[in-house]
């Protein structure tokens, strides 16, 4: 059997909150009481449309909808009752992602009275994600003036630690709160959005060929081929 790998996640050089892809994802707040319908695209084209739940007296705090799973024309596309078992709070959230490919929006109502466009996030809403790619990126907010800069490290040290970081908070106002900043590869990093945005974080640089000293290489897995052990003759 030979093993797959999801280039993506390491090939990946841009990501924006307006068009999703495999380490990123929204979060947003229905607070009215109602069923949902909301329509699915990828890179602008229709894939379908999936409704949902969102009621006072429900006790799931958060609802997962993975857009990927939109099929064009599907007329069962509803992760009601599917996605979380149950509908969610209107004191919860829900939170949008993908597990396949990128360029993924979703706009949740009808024209401009759309409750939800995920394209253009507003106060409250949140934009979280993870750079694996160690190195610089550029941070910008295309409907607004704020910009900044992330360095991603990576070293022998921080893999001891990996799993005991916490995820970077930015505040996404006027400006970027911090404005430029580091973390660690796999680490999470979460905007909390104060105006309207569409957050794009950019590679500005391409990882070094050879690790500084005192660090380790940063390398993708390896695809490996198994196959079973031949009996004895």
């Amino acid at each position: 059997m030979l093993a797959t790998l999801n280039r993506q996640l390491f090939e990946a050089t841009v990501f924006d909150s307006g068009a999703l892809g495999l380490t990123t994802s929204i979060v947003h707040q229905f607070t009215v009481a109602g069923i949902y319908s909301a329509t699915v695209r990828k890179d602008g084209k229709h894939m379908g449309n999936v409704s949902f739940e969102v009621r006072d007296d429900a006790t799931s705090m958060q609802l997962d909808i993975d857009l990927a799973k939109t099929q064009q024309g599907s007329k069962d596309g509803c992760c009601c009752g599917t996605e979380a078992g149950q509908p969610v709070s209107s004191k919860g959230y829900v939170v949008f992602h993908t597990t396949s490919g990128t360029g993924w929006s979703v706009h949740v109502g009808e024209g401009k009275q759309a409750s939800f466009d995920s394209t253009r996030l507003t106060k409250g809403d949140i934009f979280a994600l993870t750079l694996l790619e160690p190195t610089r990126y550029g941070i910008e907010n295309k409907l607004g003036s704020a910009k900044g800069s992330v360095t991603v490290e990576f070293s022998k040290g921080d893999a001891k630690r990996v799993s005991e970081l916490k995820p970077v908070m930015v505040t996404a106002g006027k400006k970027f709160d911090p404005e430029n900043f580091k973390l660690i590869a796999t680490q999470g990093l979460v905007f909390r959005i104060e105006t309207d945005a569409r957050i794009v974080i950019s590679r500005k640089e391409a990882r070094k060929a050879e690790p500084d000293k005192g660090r380790i290489r940063f390398q993708r897995p390896r695809i490996v081929e198994t196959r079973p052990a031949r009996k004895a003759s």
